[in-house]
């Protein structure tokens, strides 16, 4: 194994990572299952205008829920891979 994927391995292995991971699973997982009933049930009363909106806003929720715990970790714990 080379000296990178030991460093990179180690990094996965610091506290906090596997919840971030499961986590980015589960909003993924989530918005893929609101996307899919959105489109099968909603989408017909809005105008194509409404539908790329609430697809925005579905992205920008995902960003706020991801983007400030994969920050602190990476904040925290990203320097250690410069090593």
């Amino acid at each position: 194994m080379n000296q990178k994927n030991l460093k990179d391995e180690e990094l996965m292995m610091e506290p906090g990572f596997r919840w971030r991971v499961a986590l980015s699973i589960l909003v993924v997982v989530g918005w893929l299952i609101f996307l899919i009933l959105w489109l099968a049930f909603y989408a017909d009363g809005f105008s194509i205008y409404q539908n790329i909106a609430v697809f925005l806003v579905s992205i920008l929720v995902m960003i706020a829920i991801l983007g400030p715990a994969w920050a602190y970790w990476g904040m925290k714990f990203g320097w250690k891979s410069k090593e």
